[in-house]
This record gives C-alpha cells, sequence and structure tokens, in this order.
C-alpha cells in the first residue's frame, strides 16, 4: 500500500467493469457525463477549501489507455491543457489507472501527432498542472473494492514521475505477477 499525505483529493471513476474507490480526505463519484472542465474548476475548488489552499494530492482512479485517462468524458492530448487551473492548487497527482504513461505506437505515422503518446500526455499534464505527475505504464489489476482511507495499493509494473517541467524526476518498477499470485 501507498499512503497518500492528506489533505488529498480522490477521484473515483463511476465505471463498468467496477473499478477499485478510494477515501481521501475529499472523495467524489465522478459519473461519466461529467466534462474534463467541470472536473478541474470542481478540484480547483476543492483545493480552495483545503488547509493553505491546496491539495497536498490529487489521487485519479479510472480505467486508462496510453495517451488517455477514462476520468467522466475523459482526458486526453486534446484537453490535457485543462490541467492547467490546477497550477499552484495540487502538489501530486497520482494517476490509477491502465497504461496512461505508456508509448503506444501501434496507430502513430513516425513523425505524425501521436494520441496514444503516454508520454507525452503526462509530461503535458504535468506542465500544465505545474506539479508532479504519477501515472504507470503498464495494466494495472486492483481488486474492485472499497480500500481503506488515505491509501492506494501499490503499482504493477513500471511507473514514471513527472515534475512540473514535464521531464521524468524518478522512476521505480513494481512487480508485475499479480494474475499469477492473485487466482
Amino acid at each position: 500500500m501507498i499512503t497518500i499525505e492528506q489533505p488529498a483529493m480522490v477521484l473515483n471513476a463511476n465505471a463498468t467493469p467496477a473499478i477499485a474507490r478510494y477515501q481521501m480526505w475529499n472523495s467524489w463519484d465522478v459519473q461519466g457525463t461529467h466534462s474534463p472542465q467541470h472536473i478541474i474548476e470542481w478540484v480547483a475548488s476543492v483545493a480552495a477549501n483545503a488547509a493553505g489552499q491546496k491539495l497536498k494530492n490529487l489521487v485519479i482512479q479510472c480505467h486508462g489507455a496510453p495517451g488517455f485517462i477514462g476520468i467522466g468524458q475523459g482526458f486526453s492530448r486534446a484537453n490535457v491543457n485543462l490541467f492547467s487551473g490546477l497550477a499552484g492548487k495540487v502538489d501530486k497527482i497520482w494517476i490509477v489507472a491502465c497504461q496512461p504513461a505508456l508509448i503506444s505506437t501501434a496507430s502513430c505515422a513516425p513523425s505524425a501527432f501521436c494520441s496514444t503518446d503516454g508520454n507525452l500526455f503526462i509530461s503535458e499534464m504535468a506542465k500544465s498542472a505545474q506539479c508532479y505527475v504519477v501515472a504507470p505504464t503498464e495494466t494495472q489489476w486492483n481488486l474492485a473494492q472499497t480500500y481503506q482511507f488515505g491509501v492506494i495499493p501499490s503499482y504493477e509494473g513500471l511507473v514514471l514521475c513527472y515534475g512540473p517541467g514535464g521531464n521524468i524526476t524518478w522512476q521505480r518498477r513494481y512487480p508485475s505477477d499479480w494474475p499469477s499470485n492473485h487466482e
């Protein structure tokens, strides 16, 4: 388990199939109809009411894919600039989703804009939000349950942390053997 320093907010996707649910100082079950703009505005509003008018951490729990997180109507490179609404309001964003930081070249021409480039997506998110962003490159296997207050489970596989300048500041490889140990 990873302990998340408070005050923290979690955005739990109300998704099908069901996924894990985390609990923080402020927990929001986000409906699929919520727009990216509304999500950012609500997080900024919650941050304004936190101690010091800032969140230590924002956890985003949802389905994902390379260069995409499926919270509400979803975020991709086309709208990642909306995270600029959180600049100065969040110290670190933790994304718990499958593969958002993975670079997938399956549908990209060598010199084309690639919406599935997770490295650029998360880098642009960190620069827009002016904070650190932690995101995995591999599939996550969290149990569909409610976890205890203030924690998220350990990640699966390679996890990258991007700094406010968009650069990778650290990386860690967690064990990737969930299916074989939990069947």
